[in-house]
């Protein structure tokens, strides 16, 4: 019952993301934490937020967004060069981006042109704990809200351990939550636990040159900046998102997403591993 952790995770939070070894981020300072129910509760106060807007995002966005929008009968649309940002939109971006765990090419040119016409953005950082050799830019006052999560670095996804970072001036019904204590308290006291035991970037430097020893020796996969995703090319189409998309009741052609290759079960299992890279006929099965 000692509330005192929800403001302590609130407040180690940010010097935890910033103490990263190869990440950076810039203007975080201007934004105002709060504890979250993992990020989606932060996804969910910007659709509130922006409901007169419509809602768009890159192809390769996380599904939960495309499944929200459908599901309940919000206007949204990719974002294309034949249908770019206007005034009236708002913009969920993540970064690193879902699609490749790599930032995406146009995310500068993209928050450039929010910046100019006073989009309201929302950037998903959910990956960053996971990630390496990141530069975040979020000096830009279009941005409203930006996501962390601790859900994809470590096993306490059931937990929703998270953190909204939204603007001083706004203050909704999760800011509300923040204030009065009204939070996961005991995910709190866990979050605060695992922070002090692993830093942000421990997945990145446990994982990084087994990640890349994985790329070198299979063909077709390059090394994302996420450290448990690889990008395979068409010669690994048989994992592609048609059976994610399938949970998720969405439509779309997976052609349209690329083949973003989770590695952890080749992690959990590193010693099959190096007894297969050692094989002779290793191109042969791979």
């Amino acid at each position: 019952m000692n509330k005192d952790y929800l403001k302590e995770f609130e407040n180690t939070f940010s010097d935890w993301l910033l103490a990263h070894s190869s990440n950076q981020i810039q203007g975080l300072e201007q934004y105002v934490p709060a504890f979250s129910t993992g990020t989606t509760q932060g996804f969910d106060s910007f659709y509130i937020r922006h409901r007169n807007c419509r809602f768009r995002c890159f192809v390769g966005e996380y599904f939960y967004h495309l499944k929200n929008w459908q599901a309940n009968g919000i206007d949204w649309q990719f974002i294309t060069s034949t249908d770019p940002v206007i005034k009236g939109d708002a913009v969920v971006i993540s970064m690193p981006f879902c699609d490749t765990g790599s930032p995406h090419s146009q995310y500068k040119e993209l928050l450039d042109h929010c910046e100019s016409l006073n989009i309201p953005v929302l950037v998903d950082c959910a990956y960053y704990a996971i990630s390496g050799d990141l530069k975040i830019n979020l000096d830009y006052t279009c941005i409203d809200t930006v996501c962390f999560s601790l859900s994809k670095a470590f096993p306490v996804a059931q937990l929703r351990i998270g953190v909204r970072y939204s603007r001083p001036n706004i203050f909704d019904g999760q800011s509300l939550h923040s204030k009065i204590n009204y939070n996961h308290n005991l995910s709190a006291y866990i979050g605060l636990n695992v922070m002090r035991a692993f830093g942000s970037d421990y997945i990145h430097k446990t994982f990084k040159s087994k990640q890349q020893e994985i790329c070198n020796t299979l063909p077709g996969l390059t090394a994302s900046n996420c450290s448990i995703f690889a990008v395979g090319n068409k010669h690994w189409d048989h994992y592609s998102r048609a059976n994610l998309l399938n949970e998720y009741q969405l439509s779309f052609n997976p052609e349209l997403f690329v083949n973003r290759i989770c590695l952890n079960p080749v992690y959990e299992n590193w010693d099959i591993w190096k007894l297969y890279a050692s094989t002779s006929d290793i191109q042969k099965y791979s």
